[in-house]
């Protein structure tokens, strides 16, 4: 067979790229049936595709043989304090010909990237479904791999009656005079963080700032907090608000709710405290007319991964990372 030609992405192949992103679509939703239905048209594949192509910054390229596409990769270099100097493929920002995937992955990658490698940035994330084997193996191949995962819910099955809670321990709504006990649950996610065996970082200069975005929750519109007291003393919470969904995300379903802010002080874990705080979200959640719930962990907390899962959760997406030595802007040899 002849090998393809590695070109440009321009507007002019956003109508074939959406066939071909419509297309893995339906394959992931074959197998993760949660994911929004949507993208299976190519007219709202295609306003993805453009979505990510219009974001400042954005380069791609294609592969073709005789004039038709056969498969497509467009990121973005992001330089922010957390990250540094990164670049980023989403969800819209790939999709092959299935018979393909291999080889035009590899390709596509090497002629997205190598401007970035010039530029200094040497962080490479890719967002990607995890119902394609081909295209992650191909991710894999190339040096990525598993940093976060994205999960979701379907509140479809979720008990609506409120949960049995543990002797001792008190559930209720966070409200105004709740800003103490968040700030004191604020460290709770960061510090299993820096723990083995995932070691992510938090910057010090964030923790004030962590503090009073947690703290603030108590003030935002649509926000859902819930905490839990063992003897007047907090141990625990988890919130939820409505997930911001965009016209590229291809892993949110429209009339989801984003849980986060949780977790159980150490000192009170192993009493079931997690386990009625996920289950008084769920039904609340539920309550509210919500359809989905979505949230997400990295994927080296062993905590997190095993009881998100436990709870319901299912992985729908990882977030993969290649971090490249830095030393090749100048150690090439001779």
């Amino acid at each position: 067979m002849n090998r393809f030609e590695i070109v440009p992405f321009d507007e002019e192949l956003v109508a074939d790229a959406s066939r071909l992103l419509a297309q893995r679509h339906r394959r992931d939703r074959a197998t993760l049936p949660d994911l929004p239905a949507g993208f299976e048209t190519p007219a709202a594949a295609a306003a993805a595709v453009s979505a990510t192509l219009e974001l400042a910054g954005t380069t791609g390229v294609a592969a073709v043989r005789d004039s038709q596409l056969l498969g497509y990769m467009m990121g973005r270099p992001t330089i922010d304090a957390l990250w540094g100097r990164s670049a980023w493929v989403r969800p819209a920002g790939c999709a092959t010909d299935p018979e393909e995937t291999h080889d035009l992955v590899r390709s596509l990658y090497a002629a997205l990237a190598t401007p970035w490698v010039e530029q200094g940035i040497f962080f490479h994330f890719a967002l990607m479904p995890l119902a394609d084997r081909a295209l992650l193996d191909a991710l894999y191949s190339l040096s990525y791999g598993i940093e976060q995962v994205q999960a979701l819910q379907s509140l479809a099955s979720v008990d609506p009656a409120p949960p049995n809670v543990p002797a001792g321990v008190e559930i209720r709504r966070a409200g105004p005079d709740d800003k103490d006990a968040l700030r004191a649950m604020s460290s709770v996610i960061w510090r299993q963080h820096i723990s083995p065996p995932v070691w992510a970082i938090m910057l010090p200069e964030q923790v004030s700032e962590q503090e009073d975005g947690w703290a603030d929750l108590v003030d935002e519109e649509g926000v859902t907090v819930f905490l839990a007291f063992v003897d007047g003393q907090i141990a625990g919470s988890q919130g939820y608000w409505p997930a911001e969904v965009g016209a590229d995300d291809m892993l949110t379903p429209r009339g989801s709710a984003s849980m986060s802010v949780a977790g159980t002080l150490p000192r009170f874990r192993g009493r079931g405290i997690s386990t009625a705080l996920s289950r008084t979200v769920l039904a609340a959640a539920r309550a509210e007319g919500y359809t989905i719930m979505e949230t997400d962990w990295r994927s080296a907390n062993l905590l997190a991964a095993n009881f998100w899962q436990n709870q319901g959760y299912r992985p729908v997406a990882y977030r993969l990372v290649r971090r490249i030595d830095q030393r090749i802007a100048w150690a090439k040899g001779r």
